[in-house]
């Protein structure tokens, strides 16, 4: 994964170049991140709006749970992107508890889009088993009939998008579901059925075929391991199989290394948004553009029989992935169009329970990245710049307050990260090329892999008191849960 740098692995700047690199050199992400505005393409702003320009083809889709602890007024300030703001608001007063008794009648979304009447045929095809019955479904008014975090919502006819939310001013809490103090119980065989069906996810996933269903371990997990009970120099080559969730996002012109991604189930493939869409860079993939190659090991060679190579039905960016001021809620869901079925080589990784993240998101502990992204920074010279074959480094989680003085780039608590500080003898960092690849963490009771976080962005690549971001997968599990929910096929 193209992480080090010489010997260690590193992020670069934000999200990543405009052809086979994850993330941009350190001045051209300086110069991204501090501008308010950026048009999709030349002289966007002169033209006429469209919605297909406007909304990238497989990319506006859906919303995100409200899984950030700043203020719902900085939250909802944030317009997502993509979407033309609507021009129809309510008054200025705030709704409590993310809409849930509201009985207006908003009936426009975030994106502009026309709710569609609650009765109607076309909203009669989605699953309503975790709609409260006290809520009132009138006409085609906003409504927040299953406790979404984010708040109201309604159901719109568009091809990328099943439903959308929409805007309303949401009074501050003081609760926080994602605190507590106290570590529960590690996860069990059911609790693995909490994202998917057992059929394409439960039982079989974060278990490699050539490792744990062996009862053999991989050369490095052991220093995983003993950082929960108590850098690498540099990335070491992965063994093969060892990340059999590992995904390359491939170009189709030109031919190349676009990003990495992981495989959460037999149809569903997890990355960072910013590798489908970054107008700074004019990015704006389809499924016409990109393939995706799973089974992968050597990152040039076509490895017969053991890799596959896919094509997409669908690509679903968060609606409120901030491109414009910080890479928040960087997060995409790419469908396949056929299931897939899984081998040696090719296997899911477990999405994390509440439990999970609060025993194994923790200051110290190790966390592992993939990839086959650059092994220095692009200016850097000496050596080669891209691997052979896949990858991997071990990384210490690093605490939020150091994460935040690190940058002057807003962190919010959708992302967190990892590296070494400048007084440890090691160093590593993910970097151009692995943006969308996975943190995976093993949890040493289940014996599981576990996906926590989705590679990001950074400055630089592991460069001192600087840290490597990752999306924080469990804070956005409602928008993955009701995307594929509403996905069905």
């Amino acid at each position: 994964m193209q992480y080090l740098i010489s010997n260690h692995f590193t992020f670069c700047l934000t999200p990543f170049h405009h052809v086979s690199l994850v993330f941009l050199s350190n001045q051209a992400a300086s110069s991204v991140l501090t501008r308010s505005r950026r048009a999709n393409s030349f002289m966007e702003e002169l033209r006429p709006g469209n919605m297909e320009r406007e909304c990238i083809e497989e990319v506006c889709d859906y919303e995100e749970a409200r899984e950030i602890k700043e203020s719902d007024d900085a939250t909802t300030t944030v317009e997502p992107i993509l979407l033309k703001k609507p021009e129809q608001t309510e008054d200025e007063s705030c709704e409590p508890n993310r809409g849930l008794e509201y009985e207006g009648t908003l009936a426009v979304t975030v994106s502009g889009l026309p709710c569609i009447p609650w009765n109607s045929a076309q909203v009669e095809l989605h699953s309503r088993k975790e709609f409260r019955k006290d809520v009132v479904l009138k006409e085609n008014y906003c409504r927040n009939p299953d406790g979404d975090d984010e708040g109201v919502w309604c159901f719109v006819s568009h091809p990328n998008m099943t439903f959308d939310y929409c805007k309303l001013k949401y009074c501050d809490s003081n609760l926080d579901e994602e605190q507590t103090s106290v570590i529960g119980g590690r996860t069990d065989s059911t609790q693995h059925q909490t994202f998917f069906d057992e059929k394409t996810f439960g039982k079989v996933c974060g278990l490699r075929p050539l490792f744990e269903q062996k009862k053999v371990k991989d050369k490095s997990e052991d220093e995983l391991l003993s950082s929960m009970q108590g850098r690498i120099v540099k990335g070491e080559d992965a063994d093969r199989g060892s990340a059999p969730w590992q995904v390359m996002l491939f170009k189709r012109q030109p031919q190349e290394l676009l990003c990495g991604a992981s495989l959460i189930s037999d149809r569903w493939i997890l990355t960072a948004a910013h590798c489908i869409f970054y107008p700074p860079w004019d990015k704006n993939f389809t499924v016409d553009d990109l393939l995706v190659r799973l089974g992968k090991h050597n990152r040039v060679k076509y490895e017969k029989p053991d890799e596959r190579i896919l094509q997409l039905q669908r690509i679903i960016v968060h609606p409120k992935y901030n491109w414009k001021e910080n890479l928040d809620r960087d997060i995409a869901l790419m469908q396949l169009k056929r299931p897939l079925i899984f081998t040696n080589y090719i296997h899911p990784v477990c999405l994390p329970t509440k439990e999970i993240v609060q025993a194994l998101l923790r200051e110290g502990y190790k966390g592992r990245v993939t990839g086959w992204g650059n092994l220095q920074e692009t200016w850097s010279t000496g050596g080669p710049q891209l691997p052979q074959v896949l990858q991997q480094i071990n990384l210490p989680i690093v605490e939020q307050e150091i994460c935040k003085a690190s940058t002057k780039v807003k962190v919010t608590d959708n992302m967190f990260c990892a590296g070494y500080k400048p007084d440890e003898n090691k160093r590593g960092d993910a970097c151009e090329g692995d943006s969308g690849g996975p943190f995976t963490m093993k949890d040493p009771v289940s014996n599981r892999w576990y996906q926590l976080g989705i590679v990001s962005w950074g400055e630089g690549c592991d460069r001192d008191n600087k840290y490597g971001f990752y999306t924080h997968a469990h804070r956005l599990r409602k928008w993955v849960m009701k995307t594929v929910e509403q996905n069905p096929s």
